[in-house]
C-alpha cells in the first residue's frame, strides 16, 4: 500500500530525524539495532543543526508525517516519493560539499557505522556557512502570569513556537534601535526583543520552570515572526487575558507527558551554571554541556508506543494488579517490560516455578557462614518482592524530599522578591531576623554585615534537618520555611509524584500461589495498598532493626504495581484460585496484537504475519467459531514462534524457502503435535496444517 502521509512543514522534518536519531541511542537492543540497520542503508540523508551538532537522518524516514519503527515498518514508502516531496514544499534543496562529507563520516562512525558517502538535502534558506556558524541556547519564561505556566508551556508546545508579550506591533522590518524607542517608558522590554530578534534556525530554546527544571527543548526553525496574539499566556494581575503576538518557529523535542523536567536529572556539573530562574528571555552564547547532553542522548518512547501501551498502563493503574493471559508465544512478558518502561517505571523480574515458595519471594530463614567452630545458624533474610518493596519505598522518599525542599525554597523567595523582607523569629532568643534577597539572588541578612546564605546551602539544611551548632541564621530561617512552606507542599505533592515501581511476575501460575504469597493475599488487594494493608508477616517478630520500613508490619507500597503474565493453556492455569483471580485485572493478548517482536524481519513482516494470521485461521476462527476440534484461540500461534526465522535466515533473505522450512519442522511442527496430541484425526490436522503453512492450496508465498 502506498504511503501519502507526506510531511508538511520542516518541523514535520526536524522531529522525524530527532525519533531517528533516540532510536538508535535507546537503551531498548531491538529499538536500537533498527534505527542502525535505517541509517546504514540509507541513501539520501536529510542535514539539520540542532545547535553546534549536524544531525543525518534517511529521506525515507523523516518524509512522512509523525514517522515512527512502526509506522516504517509498517510500510516504509518509496524514498524516491519523499525526495519530490521536499522539492515540491521547497524545504530543502540538494547538495554536494565536501564539509557535509567530513561531517556525515564522523557522524556515522560515532553510531559504530563505516559509511562515508551519500546524497545530501540541507535546508531551501540555509547554505553551508549557515551550517558551520556556532549556535546559542536561549531560556525562556512561557508566561508572566502567576500560577499558569504549565498551560502557557502547553500552548508553546501545541503550537510549535516560543512567545513574547508588550505591544502587538510588527516588528519585522524594526531594527533593535527603532524598538527601544518604542519602549522608552517600559525598559524591561528591550532585552528580550534584542534577544528574539537574533535567534536563528538551528538555535537551542529551553522552556524554563524556574529553577524547578525545565518544560522543553527545542530547536528553533524561524527567525522572529509576527502574529496578532498567536499565545495565549494566561490572565493576569487585573484578571485580564494576556496575549502574546512576537514568535519564532520551535521543534520542541524533549519533555515530559505530564510536568516538567526535573532539574536533577541534567547533571549539572560544579563547573557549569544553571540557567537564569527568572525574567523573560534568556541568553547563553556558550551552549551548556547538560543541555547539549540531555537533548543529544536521552533515551527515547515514542508517542506511537505510548499510544499502543495506554489501555494496558490505564488497566494497571486502576487496579494495580494486572495479568496478561493468552496463547503461547504472543510476546507477553516482551509486552509487560514495555508497558513499564512506556510509564516510565523502575521494574523487578521473577519467573515463578514448582519448588518457588514464600521465603523466596517474602523473608525466611536462610543458612549463616560457619562459625568460627564451624557451626552454622540461620537469620531472616527478605526475599525478592520484599526487597523490591523497600526500593520502592526509599525512591519514593527521596524524590518527595527533593522536590518538596526545592519548591519550598523558590517560593520563600519569590515572596521575599515580592514583600521586600519578611522577619523571622530566632530559634535561640526572641531577636527578628530580618531577611532579604541580595544583588546574587540569595537569602541574606543585611543588617548583619551582608550575612547569606546559598541556595544549596539551605537546601541541605531543609532536607537533613542539620548544621552547624553555631549557624543561628541558617537553622531559624529554615526552620520557617519548613513550617510555612514545605509541610504544604509535601503534603500536596506526595499522591502524585512518586517513582512507579513494577513488578513482574513471569509464568505465575507455575508456582503454588498461596504457598508463595502466604498472607500477602490481603496486602496486594488493589484497596489495601499502603499502609492500610499492614499485615504481620510470619517471622515479624524476628525484625529487631527499627529503621527497617516494615518492622511494624509487611504493606505493599502505594506505588507498586504487579503484572503477572501466564499461558492459557498450560495445565497449572487451574492453581490460580478465585481469591487470586479477583485481585487481578485480566487482558488476553491474542497473536496478531502484539508483533512487535517481528520488526527484526524487516520487509518480511508483513508476509509473516499474513503466515501467522493463516495458520491460526485453521486452528480456530474466531470470527466463525470454525477449526480443530477440541482447540480454541488459546492455541495459537504467536509472533515470538515465528521470530526465530531470523535464526535461518541470511543477511539478504534470499534463502526464504529454506529459513521456512527450517521454522516449520524445527520450532512450529513439534508445539503443533503437542497440541493435537490425543485428539480425534490428530495426524491428519496436522497435515492439513502444514498445508496451510505452505499455502500449497494457492498461490505458495514463501519462495526463495
Amino acid at each position: 500500500m502506498e504511503r501519502t502521509d507526506f510531511i508538511e512543514n520542516r518541523i514535520d522534518v526536524v522531529k522525524n530525524i530527532y525519533t531517528l536519531y533516540s532510536y538508535a541511542k535507546s537503551t531498548i537492543v531491538e529499538n536500537r539495532k533498527w534505527a542502525l540497520q535505517r541509517f546504514q542503508r540509507g541513501k539520501w540523508y536529510v542535514v539539520e543543526p540542532f545547535g553546534n551538532t549536524l544531525l543525518f537522518a534517511p529521506s525515507r524516514f523523516v518524509g512522512y508525517k509523525n514517522n515512527t519503527r512502526e509506522k516504517h515498518t509498517s510500510n516504509h514508502g518509496d524514498g524516491t516519493q519523499t525526495n519530490n516531496k521536499f522539492r515540491e514544499l521547497k524545504l530543502y534543496k540538494e547538495i554536494s560539499d565536501d564539509y557535509l562529507s567530513e561531517q556525515f563520516e564522523r557522524f556515522m562512525a560515532a553510531l559504530g557505522i563505516e559509511k562515508d558517502t551519500a546524497n545530501f538535502f540541507i535546508p531551501n534558506d540555509l547554505d553551508i556557512s549557515d551550517l558551520q556558524n556556532q549556535h546559542k541556547c536561549y531560556f525562556i519564561c512561557p508566561t508572566h502570569c502567576k500560577g499558569q505556566k504549565e498551560i502557557a508551556w502547553k500552548g508553546f508546545l501545541t503550537q510549535n513556537l516560543m512567545s513574547i508579550g508588550w505591544n502587538h506591533t510588527d516588528y519585522t522590518n524594526y531594527t533593535i534601535d527603532e524598538i527601544k524607542q518604542e519602549y522608552l517608558d517600559d525598559q524591561t522590554a528591550i532585552g528580550p526583543f534584542t534577544l528574539i530578534k537574533q535567534i536563528k534556525a538551528g538555535d537551542i530554546i529551553c522552556c524554563t520552570n524556574n529553577n524547578f527544571g525545565l518544560w522543553g527543548i527545542g530547536i528553533a526553525l524561524s527567525q522572529y515572526k509576527f502574529k496578532d496574539k498567536i499565545h495565549y499566556a494566561g490572565v493576569d494581575d487585573d484578571g485580564n487575558e494576556s496575549y502574546y503576538s512576537h514568535y519564532i518557529d520551535v521543534a520542541w523535542l524533549c519533555f515530559k507527558e505530564q510536568g516538567y523536567i526535573p532539574t536533577s536529572e541534567f547533571n549539572i556539573q560544579s563547573t557549569e551554571k544553571q540557567w537564569q530562574p527568572y525574567g523573560t528571555l534568556n541568553q547563553r552564547n556558550d551552549i551548556p554541556q547538560y543541555i547539549s547532553n540531555y537533548l543529544l542522548n536521552s533515551s527515547y518512547t515514542d508517542m506511537e508506543d505510548n499510544n499502543k501501551y495506554e489501555k494496558y498502563i490505564k488497566l494497571l493503574e486502576v487496579n494495580k494488579n494486572l495479568i496478561l493471559t493468552g496463547a503461547p508465544g504472543t510476546g507477553k512478558t516482551y509486552l509487560a517490560k514495555a508497558i513499564a518502561e512506556a510509564m516510565d517505571a523502575e521494574y523487578g523480574f521473577v519467573q515463578f516455578h514448582p519448588s518457588y515458595d514464600y521465603t523466596d519471594f517474602v523473608e525466611g530463614l536462610r543458612p549463616t557462614p560457619p562459625d568460627s567452630n564451624g557451626n552454622i545458624g540461620f537469620e531472616r533474610k527478605d526475599g525478592v518482592f520484599k526487597n523490591f518493596c523497600i526500593e520502592a519505598i526509599r525512591g519514593k522518599q527521596n524524590f518527595i524530599a527533593y522536590k518538596s525542599a526545592s519548591e519550598a525554597l523558590l517560593s520563600f523567595k519569590e515572596d521575599l522578591r515580592e514583600k521586600g523582607s519578611i522577619e523571622i523569629p530566632s530559634f535561640r532568643s526572641n531577636l527578628i531576623i530580618k531577611t532579604s534577597l541580595s544583588s546574587t539572588e540569595c537569602i541574606s541578612v543585611p543588617e548583619k554585615s551582608g550575612w547569606r546564605v546559598s541556595d544549596e546551602k539551605m537546601l541541605a539544611y531543609l532536607e537533613t534537618g542539620t548544621c552547624h551548632e553555631n549557624d543561628t541564621y541558617t537553622k531559624s530561617i529554615g526552620d520557617y520555611i519548613r513550617k510555612q512552606y514545605l509541610s504544604n507542599i509535601s503534603a500536596d505533592i506526595n499522591p502524585h509524584t512518586s517513582k512507579k515501581f513494577i513488578f513482574i511476575i513471569d509464568e505465575i501460575n507455575r508456582g503454588e500461589i498461596s504457598k508463595i504469597f502466604g498472607e500477602l493475599f490481603f496486602s496486594i488487594d488493589p484497596g489495601y495498598r499502603g499502609e492500610s494493608g499492614l499485615v504481620k508477616t510470619q517471622y515479624q517478630n524476628l525484625i529487631t532493626d527499627k529503621t527497617d520500613p516494615f518492622y511494624d508490619g509487611f504493606y505493599v507500597p502505594s506505588n507498586v504495581y504487579i503484572i503477572g503474565t501466564m499461558n492459557d493453556i498450560d495445565h497449572s492455569v487451574e492453581s490460580m484460585d478465585f481469591a487470586m483471580r479477583r485481585r487481578f485485572a485480566w487482558e488476553e493478548i491474542k497473536a496478531n496484537e502484539n508483533t512487535g517482536m517481528l520488526d527484526e524481519l524487516q520487509e518480511m513482516k508483513d508476509e509473516v504475519i499474513e503466515i501467522m494470521k493463516r495458520l491460526n485461521a485453521a486452528i480456530w476462527n474466531d470470527e466463525s467459531n470454525t477449526g480443530i476440534e477440541g482447540l480454541n484461540a488459546a492455541y495459537h500461534i504467536g509472533g515470538s514462534y515465528f521470530s526465530k526465522l531470523q535464526l535461518y535466515l541470511n543477511e539478504e533473505h534470499t534463502n526464504k524457502k529454506s529459513a521456512y522450512r527450517h521454522l516449520w519442522e524445527n520450532h512450529l511442527k513439534g508445539v503443533l503435535f503437542e497440541y493435537l496430541r490425543g485428539t480425534a484425526n490428530a495426524m491428519e490436522n496436522l497435515k492439513m496444517l502444514e498445508s496451510v503453512y505452505y499455502n500449497e492450496n494457492g498461490n505458495n508465498d514463501i519462495e526463495g
